[in-house]
């Protein structure tokens, strides 16, 4: 069974860089650009390269040109450009390193290749504050070996290249710091019986936008055994960028739980994904976590989930923050939401679009628990998925301290009886600038069979014509070509 702590986590600033290069879009801030446009605004002299001005551009060819006779440095010049934006791909060979520092993040949209020994170093928030290292959706830095010196901020990585030597190192040394060295195929495994990374991980492990395909794992409840299915069983420390596709859990017995990353997340995840099934018949299951008491930000998981009891696409239980992330996976269980099944805490700026195909349900959450917590508990969301019967975004808010949920819409088909945003409705204070989309629904009712205050209905000619009442557009913003022209986050564009 889940165990949980509470535990009230801020929403990371710094997220927001996240998220515009894990949509592939160019952010628009001060930076030195890394691609095959011609170099300009930059000073390359004595192995260091440096900008002249705020927005600066050093051609591939050029860099690896000089990568071949000597180590570089690519620096931001202080707070001159702020951020390095890898936007074409690095491949060098030999002995000589690079060294990427920036005064705020790097972000890397194209793989980079360290194909020889050389030695890697990465600097964020070199003079700034709430920088990151993320990874667009084709970006990665891979070794060729295990053997390279890699550097992240002043702590040296140990370069892991499968999921053995990973458990090891984990299991005798929990709060090191690891990184996935390249991308790694699993099915050369075979099939696992529990969390191949059983431990509790306690450091960091850096996935560096690399893969891991392939993981199976069939579990099955013995006497005096209660078994689980995640990548990692804890995580109480770190674990970003890592990516984990085509994965296969099966688990059958009682007090069971999976998740598809991890077990129960106490520290941060941070710009992960999940592709895959979980055929759990679990009590608990999420296609990202099976609960989160710590922080998850800019990740998401496009996970078909079977459960038995809890079961959310992204984490059956929620008692920490969950921010720019999403689910996009079918689920299905007793009690079931799109993105979380439970939620005792804060989530903003995410989204759901499986379906919810049996339980007691909701398109975004089951149920909403969330006075003990400053309200809104759930603002900026949505959640497009159809629900066999229940809420198009929850099922309930089970108790009302304030606008617990807060500028966000449902546009799911419901079952019979079902209400278009909300089933059972306690009181007008629990909700506020809240909509469904009456079109698409199947129901002229916000909640399970009546219209209540704070719930609008708009249809999808109205929802499409511009932003609803409530909705700020430094978050929202609408294009007819992306997401069937309703409403999306700016910093969570759907992919």
């Amino acid at each position: 069974m889940a165990r949980f702590r509470s535990r009230v986590v801020g929403f990371p600033t710094q997220a927001l860089v996240l998220a515009a290069t894990l949509a592939g879009t160019a952010a628009s801030h001060a930076a030195v650009t890394i691609s095959t446009a011609a170099t300009s605004n930059m000073s390359c002299a004595s192995g260091v390269c440096t900008p002249t001005a705020a927005n600066a551009v050093l051609n591939v060819t050029d860099l690896e040109n000089m990568l071949a006779s000597a180590n570089l440095t690519v620096n931001t010049g202080g707070a001159t450009a702020t951020d390095i934006d890898v936007a074409a791909p690095i491949t060098w060979v030999g002995a000589f390193g690079l060294t990427l520092d920036a005064y705020h993040s790097i972000a890397v949209a194209s793989p980079v290749a360290d194909n020889g020994t050389a030695s890697f170093t990465l600097l964020t928030d070199d003079g700034g504050t709430g920088g990151t290292l993320s990874f667009g959706t084709g970006g990665s830095i891979a070794f060729l070996g295990t053997s390279n010196a890699l550097t992240i901020n002043g702590n040296a990585y140990t370069l892991v290249g499968n999921i053995a030597t990973l458990a090891g190192d984990v299991a005798a040394n929990p709060s090191g710091f690891y990184a996935l060295a390249n991308n790694y195929d699993a099915s050369q495994d075979g099939t696992y019986s529990n969390c191949p990374v059983n431990s509790t991980l306690t450091g960091t492990l850096e996935g560096l936008g690399n893969t891991i395909s392939n993981l199976t794992i069939v579990a099955k409840g013995k006497r005096h055994f209660r078994p689980s299915a995640a990548f990692v069983a804890y995580v109480s420390g770190v674990l970003e960028n890592l990516r984990l596709t085509a994965i296969h859990y099966q688990i059958r017995g009682k007090d069971t739980a999976a998740g598809g990353l991890a077990l129960v997340n106490e520290g941060t995840l941070f710009g992960d994904m999940v592709q895959g099934t979980i055929d759990a018949h679990a009590e608990y299951a999420g296609g990202l976590v099976e609960g989160n008491n710590g922080t998850i930000v800019g990740s998401s998981a496009n996970v078909r989930v079977t459960g038995s009891g809890l079961v959310g696409g992204l984490a059956a239980v929620n008692n920490g923050s969950i921010s720019l992330s999403n689910a996009g996976g079918a689920v299905s269980g007793f009690l079931v939401g799109g993105l979380v099944a439970y939620n005792y805490d804060a989530i903003d700026q995410s989204f759901s679009t499986g379906s919810v195909e049996d339980g007691t349900a909701g398109g975004f959450a089951a149920y909403n628990y969330g006075a003990r917590y400053p309200a809104p508990t759930i603002s900026n969301s949505y959640a497009t998925g159809n629900v066999k019967y229940g809420g198009g975004f929850v099922y309930e808010v089970e108790t009302n301290v304030g606008d617990e949920l807060e500028s966000s819409y449902s546009t799911g088909t419901v079952g019979k009886g079902g209400g278009g945003f909300e089933c059972n409705w306690d009181g007008p204070d629990e909700v506020a600038d809240d909509y469904w989309n009456t079109t698409t629904s199947g129901t002229k009712h916000g909640t399970c069979g009546v219209n209540v205050p704070g719930i609008t209905g708009l249809t999808t000619k109205q929802l499409r014509s511009g932003l609803p009442s409530g909705f700020d557009p430094t978050i929202w913003t609408q294009n007819p070509t992306i997401n069937h022209g309703f409403p999306y986050l700016i910093a969570n564009p759907p992919q």
